[in-house]
């Protein structure tokens, strides 16, 4: 059995990663800011707290999910290094 992985395919994974986690860092940002500005300004009373604190609520989940996304492009790119690493050995011993 074989295996086919290339060390381009694992940089393009790790920088797919990479890009996603900063698209949803950077959507959160203005979904916060969105709610601040909803919850302060069109929306008055019992209603905004509620939602805004409905929100809050979910915060530390919202940034536990961007923290995890930072984890796997951490992640695979320590793996793409292993394998560069491996194939970079491999290739000395061959010769």
């Amino acid at each position: 059995m074989a295996i086919h992985v290339e060390e381009g395919s694992l940089n393009d994974l790790k920088n797919a990663i990479a890009t996603a986690g900063e698209s949803y860092k950077s959507n959160l940002v203005k979904l916060t800011n969105l709610m601040s500005e909803i919850t302060s300004g069109d929306i008055q009373g019992d209603l905004a707290v509620d939602l805004l604190n409905k929100f809050q609520d979910k915060e530390a989940i919202f940034n536990g999910l961007a923290n995890t996304i930072d984890e796997a492009a951490d992640y695979m790119g320590m793996q793409t290094t292993k394998f560069g690493s491996l194939l970079s050995e491999t290739k000395a011993g061959m010769h």
